[in-house]
C-alpha cells in the first residue's frame, strides 16, 4: 500500500506539472482551454472561472488539459487555428515544464545534508584488450580523478565513465606515491561482463593502524598502513567487516585457507589466512569517515544544472549503446512503481533525486515522434511547415493518433506483463 500511494504521488506530480506547462503556454497565446483537471474522471467537484473550468476527479493519477478545436481550425479560439509557432510552443511546453521541475527538485535535494562515503577507489582486475589495458592502467592503481571529476567513491567513477562513453577522457592515477595521467576511451558497447573501460572496482576505506605480534593477523602477514580489499569474497568497508568477512568464510568454505587481499605500497598483495583461523585478532583499523554534504542555495541551483545536463547525456549515451546492439533495459508503470516505492523507503533525498530522473525521462519519452504523444503532435507540425504551410488532414491525423495510441497500449501491456512475470520469479526464487 506504501508503494502505490508514493507512485501515485510521484505520477501525479509529474503528470499535473507536464499539463500545467499545456495550461500556461496555451492561456499566454489566447488558446481556449475548457478544462483543467486535477486527477481523471468521474468528476467530484468543479468551478469555472474566466471561460475554463477546473475540476477534481477521482482517479489519482495525474491530470489533463482539454482544449478548445486540438484538431480543428475552424473553431473559435481553437488550438488548431493558431499559428505553427504558437502550436509547437502549446505542445512543447508540456515537456519543458518536466525539465524545470528537476532543476527544483536538484536544488532541493543538493541542499539536503547526505552522507557521502569516501573510499580509494582501487583498479583490481584489468580486462583483455580493454580501454584500460591499451591506456597501461594496472591492477593497484587508485583513480583520483576523470575528465576533471574528482572521484571518491566507485559511483563517481562509474558515473563519469558513462559521461564519456565514446569520447577521449583524461585519468589521473595514485600509483604509489606518484600521481600519473592516462587517457582513455571508453566504449560505448563493450563485450559482455568487462564495462566500457574494461576494469574491475573495489573500494578501499579500511586501513590497518595496528599489528599485534604472533597475532593471527601478523602471522597471515599484515601490516600496518596496508588497505583492505578484500578477505574471502567480502569487501572490506566498515570496521567490523575484516571480522564478519572472516566468519563467512569459514562458513561457506570450511576447512579451506582464506585468501586476503590488500593494497600495498600501491601494489595489490595477496594473503592467506589458515583455515584454523576462528577470528582476526592483533589487528587495530582505522575507517575513513563518511561526508556530510550540503549545499547553500547559491550553489544548489547551478549544482541542479550540472545534474540535469549529466542526465542528459547519459540518455544520450544509452541510446547510443543501443543503436549499437545494446539490449535495452525498461520498465513498465509496475516496475517504476515497486522502483519507487523502494527508493522512497531509502529517504526524502533519493525519492527527490528518483522523481527529477523520472521527469526527464518523462520529458524525452513524450517529445519522440510517436503518434498519440505531444511528439507525434508536432511531427505533424513539422511537417505542415516543411509542406510550405499545407496541413495534413484533421481525419488523417486522427486516425494516426488513434493507431498510435493502441501500439502504446499494447506495449504498455506487454512491458507490464514482463515486470509482473519478474517480480513474481524474484519473489519466489530460491536462496
Amino acid at each position: 500500500m506504501f508503494t502505490i500511494f508514493i507512485f501515485i504521488g510521484v505520477l501525479g506530480l509529474l503528470v499535473v506539472v507536464h499539463e500545467m506547462g499545456h495550461f500556461i503556454v496555451a492561456k499566454w497565446s489566447g488558446v481556449k482551454v475548457l478544462e483543467f483537471g486535477v486527477g481523471y474522471p468521474p468528476r467530484l467537484f468543479g468551478l469555472t472561472w474566466r471561460s475554463t473550468t477546473y475540476t477534481l476527479n477521482i482517479l489519482p493519477l495525474g491530470g489533463f488539459v482539454r482544449l478548445a478545436g486540438e484538431e480543428d481550425p475552424d473553431e473559435q479560439g481553437s488550438l488548431a487555428s493558431r499559428s505553427a509557432l504558437v502550436r509547437l510552443a502549446v505542445l512543447s511546453a508540456g515537456a519543458g515544464m518536466n525539465v524545470l521541475l528537476p532543476l527544483v527538485l536538484f536544488t532541493i535535494f543538493f541542499m539536503i545534508p547526505q552522507q557521502v562515503p569516501i573510499t580509494d577507489v582501487v583498479i583490481v582486475g584489468i580486462a583483455p584488450d580493454s580501454p584500460a589495458q591499451e591506456a597501461q592502467i594496472v591492477p593497484g592503481d587508485v583513480v583520483v580523478e576523470v575528465h576533471g571529476r574528482e572521484i571518491r567513491n566507485s559511483d563517481d567513477l562509474r558515473v563519469a565513465i558513462q559521461l564519456r562513453l565514446g569520447a577521449d577522457s583524461r585519468w589521473v592515477l595514485r600509483r604509489g606515491n606518484r600521481l600519473t595521467e592516462i587517457n582513455l576511451t571508453p566504449r560505448v558497447n563493450p563485450p559482455e561482463g568487462q564495462g566500457s573501460a574494461g576494469i574491475l572496482l573495489a573500494d578501499a576505506r579500511v586501513s590497518v593502524t595496528n599489528v599485534r605480534q604472533a597475532s593471527t593477523a601478523s602471522v597471515a602477514g599484515l601490516r600496518p598502513d596496508d588497505l583492505f580489499i578484500s578477505i574471502g569474497t567480502a569487501r572490506i568497508l566498515f570496521a567490523t567487516a575484516p571480522q564478519q568477512a572472516l566468519e563467512l568464510a569459514l562458513e561457506t568454505e570450511p576447512g579451506s585457507p582464506i585468501p586476503v587481499q590488500i593494497l600495498r605500497d600501491g601494489a595489490l598483495v595477496k594473503l592467506t589466512l589458515p583455515a584454523s583461523a576462528a577470528s582476526l585478532d592483533g589487528l587495530l583499523v582505522s575507517v575513513r569517515p563518511e561526508v556530510s554534504e550540503s549545499k547553500p542555495i547559491w550553489q544548489a541551483i547551478p549544482a541542479s544544472f550540472t545534474q540535469t545536463r549529466d542526465i542528459l547525456i547519459l540518455f544520450r549515451n544509452e541510446v547510443s549503446r543501443w543503436f549499437s546492439g545494446a539490449r535495452p533495459d525498461v520498465a513498465g508503470p509496475i516496475g517504476i512503481a515497486q522502483i519507487t516505492g523502494d527508493i522512497a523507503r531509502s529517504g526524502i533525498s533519493p525519492l527527490l533525486f528518483w522523481t527529477a530522473l523520472l521527469s526527464i525521462n518523462l520529458a524525452i519519452v513524450n517529445l519522440l515522434p510517436i503518434p498519440a504523444l505531444d511528439g507525434g503532435r508536432i511531427t505533424f507540425v513539422l511537417l505542415e511547415l516543411a509542406r510550405g504551410g499545407r496541413r495534413v488532414s484533421p481525419e488523417k491525423e486522427r486516425i494516426v493518433h488513434l493507431v498510435g495510441w493502441a501500439l502504446l497500449i499494447t506495449m504498455l501491456i506487454a512491458v507490464s506483463v514482463s515486470d509482473i512475470q519478474r517480480i513474481v520469479g524474484d519473489r519466489f526464487v530460491g536462496p
